[in-house]
């Protein structure tokens, strides 16, 4: 998929806008299936720059996103 799109996955999280060569590429946002969600900027599925997350943080993994972290 190249262009606008979404990408949901069977837990019900879901991927929506850019997409290039089937990856998440370009701004977009990551929404949980419990309503929080990651938005920024991803490049060949990972998140790149500042991701800003919106809602509760409970120490839980998403499938299919991994994310560094620079501590």
């Amino acid at each position: 998929m190249n262009g606008r799109g979404t990408l949901t996955h069977p837990s019900g999280a879901f991927y929506s806008d850019l997409f290039r060569d089937n990856m998440h590429h370009g701004k977009g946002t990551y929404q949980f299936p419990d309503g929080t969600e990651y938005t920024g900027t991803f490049n060949n599925n990972r998140g790149v720059h500042r991701l800003v997350w919106t809602g509760m943080f409970h120490n839980k993994a998403a499938l299919g996103l991994k994310l560094k972290v620079n501590m």
